[in-house]
């Protein structure tokens, strides 16, 4: 095994019956809070009228900022820090998915620094890297997707430069997070497929391109790939079972708690890069819509160019039951199944099909290079050019 260097300090409140629990625990944080929501679903669904209820009865004042995006933008990111800033906050408690998870890191860390603008501390930034802090943050995920409840990076999209870059710092986990499966019971079809395929790509990433030094840590993001392989279609045919939802919301923060990849070499996160650079031109794309439109490209790429094949073998051998002797052909037979598995659940298309038009190709690879590579390129077992980023966008188009 590799050595490796993990702290988890988010307290993670898990279920319906410890409502009571986490409300105590945010009112030991802080007593003037700003509830940080997205589009409005939370208020039609009754969830923010809950929680300002348990916050009120816990000792605390509150005060909403409504209207993070799904990309969540440094404009509106700004907007809610000055008004934290005006309203004193000294709390802030993140009720929604991933963006207003991930916006609310961000809103927490520019109040501390008493600043509006987040955007020059983005990767590749002016200001990159000279965060100092942030003020107690409670998340409330409302999806299971992007287990931004208990990671320290947030991901900001800037339209006028279609930009799109993470910020992640070890103070950035939220205090506390209380994850009550109740409160994705109601998500469409569409978000729910949407969030079972980025929760895959948080294991996917560093198993694939990360070595064979740690066999537990194999196994252990084989059981968070096999329980949403499994448990997708059947939360499908049945949205309201709670047990079901459980599991997926579970598995999202399993994906993504750092003891994923404990133990193997360290690797970048190149579908995520190649994604964000698409969403950060096209910002109506979920960004787990995104990552399963690139899934079979990027995987056959690196079939093709003869990365990575024993990794893919040995995940078709354990998810998929493949039988193959030959490594090559037991990798491929893989990616054919897990593609089958994309079609069966709704999550496989060309980027054509997203509005991605193959005239943006060179601007998307450009970025994803520029910002999250070195050197011109990125380390995908070996080099990713701007041009092999080209090839496997075009290679999407196959994807009929």
């Amino acid at each position: 095994m590799k050595d490796f260097d993990l702290h988890i300090h988010t307290r993670l409140i898990f279920g319906a019956g410890n409502e009571q629990k986490f409300y105590k625990a945010v009112a030991n944080l802080g007593k003037n809070a700003m509830i940080i929501i997205g589009g409005g679903s939370v208020k039609r669904l009754g969830y923010l009228n809950r929680v300002k209820d348990g916050l009120s009865k816990a000792g605390l004042e509150s005060v909403v900022f409504e209207g993070i995006e799904p990309n969540p933008t440094a404009e509106t990111i700004g907007k809610a820090a000055a008004k934290g800033i005006e309203n004193k906050n000294d709390i802030f408690v993140a009720l929604g998915g991933g963006s207003v998870m991930d916006a609310a890191k961000a809103i927490s860390t520019l109040v501390y620094a008493g600043e509006t603008d987040i955007w020059p501390y983005v990767l590749g930034g002016s200001k990159m890297g000279k965060l100092k802090g942030m003020l107690p943050l409670a998340a409330i995920p409302t999806t299971a997707a992007t287990a931004s409840e208990v990671t320290p990076y947030a991901v900001i999209s800037k339209h006028d430069e279609n930009g799109k870059s993470p910020l992640g710092y070890p103070f950035m986990r939220p205090t506390v997070s209380w994850m009550n499966p109740e409160f994705t019971l109601e998500l469409p079809a569409t978000v729910t497929r949407d969030g079972a395929s980025d929760i895959l790509s948080h294991v996917f990433e560093n198993y694939i391109l990360g070595g064979n030094q740690s066999p537990m840590a194999d196994r252990y993001s084989e059981g968070v790939i096999e329980t949403v392989v499994k448990t997708l279609p059947q939360v499908i045919e049945d949205p309201d079972n709670y047990e079901l939802r459980a599991r997926l919301l579970w598995a999202s923060n399993l994906a993504l708690n750092g003891y994923q990849h404990a133990g193997r070499a360290p690797s970048g996160f190149v579908m995520h890069s190649i994604e964000h650079a698409i969403s950060g031109y096209y910002p109506d794309i979920a960004h787990g819509r995104g990552l399963a439109t690139i899934y079979p490209a990027y995987f056959r790429w690196l079939w093709k160019n003869d990365r990575c094949r024993d990794r893919f073998a040995q995940l078709g051998e354990r998810i998929f039951k493949v039988s193959e002797d030959d490594t090559s052909q037991a990798a491929l037979a893989f990616i054919s199944a897990f593609e089958d598995w994309l079609r069966d659940n709704d999550l496989y298309q060309p980027l054509s099909d997203l509005g991605v038009k193959s005239s943006s190709f060179e601007d998307i690879a450009a970025y994803t290079v520029k910002i999250y590579g070195q050197d011109g390129q990125l380390d995908a077992a070996g080099p990713l050019t701007k041009e092999d980023i080209v090839t496997i966008l075009e290679m999407t188009e196959r994807q009929k």
